[in-house]
């Protein structure tokens, strides 16, 4: 085929975008070239240690480089325009994040890769469901476009829930059949977000829909399957859900690699499950390949202190796994899992070369990044400069309450002398809880917290159409002795959750995010101790991660002087409404019974 035929044939390959195909198909031609020496690499990693995580070898070898991609894993290798000795370093593919929300880091994309690429992250799949449920499709676009403006691989897992609990909650927005039929033919779309037994037990045609749409495009359907047992994950496993994020014991987790399910091993900072589930490797003896790992959510503060998913390949060695097989769970085993290790995942011939040096296997600290190519970190620091993308106004204006709240707006009343009431019972490490009971005194008509025992309130205000709900309930697990902490982030609904121990600071908190648009804040005594403002859809900060960090550790530390003992209170904080994880929620319209999918009251007659 001459070149004239072949620039034909790209009007079919690439549509209109002709342009971008000679580019691509120029690429091609030169990796070629330079795996066959004809053409100088553009950098070759001289006498290198590679991890090859196909055969679990490390093997000594030189790597070059062309055009952004892995050319030749070949000792002794071409002509170069750059060399980089290598000898002493292992060298391993670029890490994955097999499941992450983006917005929940508090970051804008381009701030969280200034943070996260020289932790050795190079690729992230990523569910937009937080921006989704206040924004919509627009506010998808938006944040892929800030996205794509930096080295870090973001592939995308349609949010197949917006809204989470429909007819449960108040969202700003909704997607549908038809936008999951449109973002579907994205190339940079991996899979279909993470979808609770709840879409498909019983069977409900709309997210069967999207289920069908990305399966026909060959595309993996995320899953979301927390406490999930026996007939019931038969049948939400038969549905088509290839893996799960949410497994808390090791049985849970083999359970579901018995039913063809791949494991996602979490480690965030309020959701901590690598400890309990490497032993089904370690210990059980179960095949690695069944496992990857992933973060959910994680606040920048703790990526900082601990590091990204190579903080989960250093904890997963110290607890017995071997290096290799840790390195494999942190690219090959997620690559190979969404369809993409033709391109991420490996150092090997044709893939894009993203690759990360150590001097210590077992230790496990990127040294030096390369992302696409390109030395893009070194030593912890990044050396490139990203491009900031400048967010629509529309974007920073999403706290749309009816009017300020007032003290009286969180009280309940009854006509008792003691009033029984359904406590969410929280658990430290874990985004699940419990349904527990307690009795509360009733002072002047209106039921009061029990701060020697630890139950406080907690509501939700709507923040999106302007409707003035507000839901009160009771909460265990935060041990605030006074105060209040609130916040904008609140899975997945995102309208404002606020925990105190009286009624005008957990106005004074909801309030003040209400003047920000959007935030995390701590109160006491009627003053504002510490605030995160978020004024990007009420979820992201526009700040450095520097600044974000330093913002959010005084804001844990004023939780903690109010009482606090939790290691991530607004991490807590921010799942503690979410109506989809057992055994209760709590959103704008009431405390829900997650298992039987309704509203149900407070208090206990």
């Amino acid at each position: 085929m001459d070149s004239l035929n072949g620039w034909k044939w790209l009007d079919l390959i690439k549509g209109d975008n002709v342009d971008r195909g000679r580019e691509e198909l120029s690429a091609i031609k030169r990796v070629i070239r330079t795996a066959l020496k004809e053409l100088p690499a553009e950098l070759v990693l001289k006498d290198c240690n590679l991890v090859n995580v196909y055969t679990g070898e490390i093997t000594r070898t030189d790597v070059s480089i062309a055009a952004g991609r892995v050319a030749s894993i070949e000792k002794n290798s071409g002509p170069a325009q750059k060399f980089f000795d290598c000898s002493g370093y292992y060298a391993v593919p670029g890490l994955l994040d097999g499941h992450v929300h983006l917005d929940s880091t508090l970051l804008t994309p381009t701030q969280l890769a200034k943070i996260i690429l020289p932790c050795g992250t190079t690729t992230v799949f990523i569910d937009p469901m937080e921006i989704a449920n206040v924004l919509g499709l627009r506010g998808i676009n938006s944040l892929l476009k800030d996205a794509w403006g930096s080295p870090l691989k973001t592939y995308v897992q349609i949010s197949s829930r917006v809204p989470t609990a429909p007819g449960l909650e108040t969202t700003g927005a909704v997607l549908g059949v038809r936008e999951v039929v449109r973002m579907v033919k994205w190339s940079t779309v991996a899979s279909l977000g993470e979808l609770d037994p709840s879409k498909v037990i019983p069977p409900q045609d709309e997210y069967l829909l999207k289920v069908m749409a990305t399966k026909r495009s060959w595309k993996v359907r995320v899953g979301h399957a927390a406490g999930l047992s026996g007939a019931e994950l038969n049948a939400y496993a038969s549905a088509g859900i290839g893996d799960d994020h949410e497994c808390v014991t090791a049985e849970e987790a083999l359970e579901r690699v018995r039913l063809g399910m791949k494991v996602m091993i979490r480690e965030g900072s309020s959701e901590r499950n690598l400890e309990e589930l490497i032993k089904l490797i370690t210990v059980k003896g179960q095949d690695p390949r069944n496992f990857f790992f992933c973060t959910d959510d994680k606040h920048p503060n703790d990526i900082v202190r601990e590091g990204h998913i190579d903080y989960n390949v250093r904890k997963a060695i110290s607890l017995g796994l071997d290096p290799v097989r840790a390195v494999q769970l942190a690219t090959i085993n997620c690559a190979e899992h969404f369809r993409l290790d033709d391109e991420v995942g490996s150092i090997a011939p044709g893939r894009f070369a993203d690759i990360v040096l150590v001097r210590d296997l077992r230790e496990f600290k990127p040294e030096i990044v390369i992302a696409n190519g390109q030395v893009v970190a070194r030593k912890g620091k990044l050396l490139v400069r990203l491009r900031e993308y400048r967010w629509p106004g529309w974007s920073t204006n999403t706290v749309k309450m009816k009017r300020s709240v007032e003290p009286a707006d969180f009280e309940i009343t009854s006509d008792r002398e003691v009033q029984a009431v359904r406590v969410i019972q929280t658990i430290e490490g874990q985004i699940i809880n419990k349904e527990i009971r307690a009795e509360l005194k009733v002072i002047d008509g209106k039921v009061v917290v029990d701060i020697a025992n630890d139950i406080l309130k907690i509501a939700c205000v709507e923040r999106h159409k302007r409707t003035g709900n507000v839901a009160v309930a009771f909460v265990k697990g935060f041990e605030l002795k006074e105060g209040a902490i609130a916040s904008s982030v609140a899975h997945d609904h995102h309208n404002i959750v606020v925990v105190g121990a009286n009624e005008a600071d957990m106005a004074k908190a909801v309030n003040e995010i209400k003047r920000t648009q959007g935030g995390l804040v701590a109160v006491g005594r009627g003053k504002v101790l510490e605030k995160l403002e978020l004024p990007i859809a009420g979820l992201m900060s526009k700040r450095s991660p520097d600044v974000v960090t330093r913002k959010l550790e005084k804001l844990n530390q004023a939780a903690r002087d109010l009482g606090c003992k939790l290691n991530a209170p607004f991490m807590t904080l921010s799942f503690i409404s979410l109506p989809t994880v057992p055994e209760l929620g709590l959103t704008d319209k009431g405390l829900v019974d997650v298992r039987h999918r309704r509203i149900i009251p407070v208090k206990i007659d």
